[in-house]
């Protein structure tokens, strides 16, 4: 799980961090700190004019003050349509409540801060997605080492924010390798900032690329850095018109979120499928032996049963499910699965034979946060104002620079991407894609 930050309040009001003795925000004004460090040096809001799309990589989340703040700023001057992709890092979070204290200093930030608690993960190991459609925004957050966070990820920032521990009480977030990676990450043009000027720090920037420099600090601190990394800025368009085939759960939700980035999303759909069942159970595939996939499925999970109860819980039949042994061995693989840091301390609890009365005499685990929905009403949910056309996509082909899918009722072309989310119908119309491995999570 995420590790305890050891967190406390001071007499002054401010958080402190027992485990590495240091503060949190600066005791002047930690929003200030915020808008003169960070937003200030890396060009805020200048640097989004006229972008559909961009990227802010932070690390160093803690209570959430630079990402309350940053959505303030992109909700009040982003482009229309516009999408602000967040990849914080932070491996010891700290409680709901805490933060919660700590965010209630700025009453300016309360919608943003509202939001982000709203959202705010349980304590483990693993991705956390959090959805902002309402700014065009959205934020992961990676509860992890940084050096495992930036392994995973495939982003590239467009601004990155330095916002860990004291370089000296934390060195291992401020490390060169750390550095490199974050080079890795760094679009040209990408602008980065951070409190500290402590010379490991810069020599470690510039070593990996960046142009580092100092400026006057925030408060007590006389000096902080900015720094670019190499190249013009420019911007790779995202898709802005897609076709979804299937309107089951799996295209409404890509529905729902493609609207949410400002996406166009046409749903084309032929008929119910699998989704037409009168309930489905959303719970994870638990592996004991293979911790990438234990930690893919996790995340999952936690986002998918946080997404539900969030945006249709009318669609919740139940909470819990259990998850019986079949095996005298399943024993011990529950035991392993229990003890995996990728699920938060009460989301399995084991349960002994006649403990469940539509298992008898089988021990295994419960599920706790696991739900069984109605397909139906997840999908009304989530396509609610999407058109769904009712038409059968037999293929499609490439005009130019767009796709243009062939249906029983015509041509639709002027698409940017299709993506395929029918069921089994993606064997016949998936034809000639290069498709490594093919996961049904049914």
């Amino acid at each position: 799980m995420s590790g305890d930050p050891g967190l406390y309040f001071a007499e002054d009001g401010a958080p402190r961090s027992q485990r590495f003795g240091d503060i949190y925000y600066s005791l002047q004004d930690g929003l200030a700190e915020s808008r003169a460090v960070f937003f200030d040096g890396c060009g805020w809001p200048d640097a989004w004019r006229g972008r559909r799309a961009f990227t802010l990589l932070e690390l160093g989340f803690g209570t959430g003050l630079n990402v309350a703040a940053a959505l303030k700023l992109w909700a009040e001057t982003r482009e229309a349509g516009a999408h602000l992709t967040i990849f914080s890092v932070e491996g010891f979070l700290m409680a709901r409540d805490e933060a919660a204290r700590a965010l209630a200093v700025w009453p300016e930030l309360a919608p943003y801060a509202e939001a982000l608690l709203a959202q705010w993960p349980k304590a483990r190991r693993g991705f956390a997605r959090f959805d902002f459609p309402q700014w065009g925004a959205s934020l992961t957050l990676a509860l992890m080492d940084v050096r495992a966070a930036l392994a995973q990820w495939d982003g590239r920032a467009d601004a990155l924010f330095l916002d860990g521990f004291s370089p000296a009480l934390n060195p291992d977030m401020w490390a060169e390798d750390v550095m490199r990676a974050l080079a890795d990450h760094a679009n040209p043009g990408a602008r980065l900032a951070t409190f500290t000027v402590a010379g490991a720090v810069r020599r470690g920037l510039a070593a990996a690329g960046f142009a580092p420099r100092k400026m006057p600090g925030f408060g007590r601190k006389r000096e902080r850095l900015e720094a670019t990394f190499p190249g013009a800025a420019r911007e790779t368009p995202p898709p802005r018109r897609i076709a979804i085939v299937g309107a089951g759960i799996a295209g409404a939700c890509l529905s729902w979120h493609a609207r949410a980035q400002g996406l166009d999303a046409d749903v084309f759909s032929a008929g119910e499928g699998a989704s037409g069942n009168p309930a489905a159970l959303v719970t994870p595939r638990l592996d004991a032996g293979n911790p990438a996939v234990s930690a893919l499925f996790a995340d999952a999970f936690a986002y998918a049963t946080a997404f539900y109860r969030r945006v249709c819980p009318r669609a919740i039949l139940s909470e819990g499910v259990d998850h019986a042994g079949l095996q005298p061995r399943d024993a011990a693989r529950f035991a392993k699965i229990m003890a995996q840091d990728v699920f938060a301390p009460g989301d399995l609890t084991p349960f002994a034979a006649d403990a469940a009365p539509d298992l008898p005499a089988l021990s295994g685990l419960r599920l706790n946060a696991a739900l069984c929905v109605r397909p139906a009403a997840v999908t009304q949910a989530l396509l609610d104002g999407q058109t769904v056309v009712a038409d059968a996509v037999t293929g499609w082909r490439r005009e130019g620079e767009t796709l243009s899918l062939v249906t029983g009722g015509g041509a639709r072309p002027g698409y940017d991407a299709v993506v395929l989310a029918c069921g089994a119908g993606v064997f016949a119309l998936g034809q000639g894609i290069p498709v490594k491995y093919l996961f049904y999570m049914g």
